[in-house]
């Protein structure tokens, strides 16, 4: 599958910061764990392993046509997620 996906300038600079490569979260744009609705933007956020980094996962917010990365989040805490599903800000869509 070729995917078109465009980066932001924001999405770079968090690129560049955080020493990831754009190969990492292509593989996450194709194979997420999981998939999340932004319910007040619409963006889709998808979450990943890191794959350098294991203690660490990607959070990436997409447009909602998923053809723009618009920014990239490294953390390694979960509970960013959790707090989101909870007050159901995120809801799950895979």
């Amino acid at each position: 599958m070729n995917l078109k996906i465009e980066f932001t300038k924001h999405a770079h600079q968090k690129l560049k910061e955080r020493e990831i490569e754009e190969e990492e979260v292509m593989q996450i744009i194709k194979q997420p764990d999981e998939a999340l609705l932004d319910t007040e933007t619409g963006n889709i956020i998808l979450i990943g392993q890191r794959s350098l980094r294991s203690e660490h996962k990607l959070l990436l917010v997409l447009s909602d046509d998923m053809e723009r990365v618009i920014t990239i989040i490294d953390t390694s805490k979960t509970d960013i997620v959790d707090k989101r599903k909870e007050n159901k800000r995120w809801i799950r869509i895979k």
